[in-house]
């Protein structure tokens, strides 16, 4: 009996989700409203490059931001 019920209830869940695509393909589309339109566009990937010198004979590191141009850290000692 325990088997049969879990046989079924994997069997119906299997085909409920081949049904999904189907139902899913019907659907309509919604034109895009004005606030959507009027959405900014930010990068997600802050791009940045590493600066080196030489300081009082220690080797320093400082990382630049490409993509806001500024500097993201002060010099650190390496």
């Amino acid at each position: 009996m325990k088997r049969s019920l879990v046989a079924f209830l994997l069997t119906s869940m299997m085909m409920l989700s081949l049904a999904v695509p189907v139902f899913a393909a019907d659907a309509v589309v919604a034109e895009p409203t004005n606030a959507v339109l009027e959405q900014e566009v930010s990068p997600r990937h802050e791009f940045t490059r590493l600066y080196f010198r030489t300081y009082g004979g220690v080797l320093q590191m400082r990382v630049w931001s490409i993509t806001n141009g500024r500097w993201i850290t002060d010099w650190i000692d390496i």
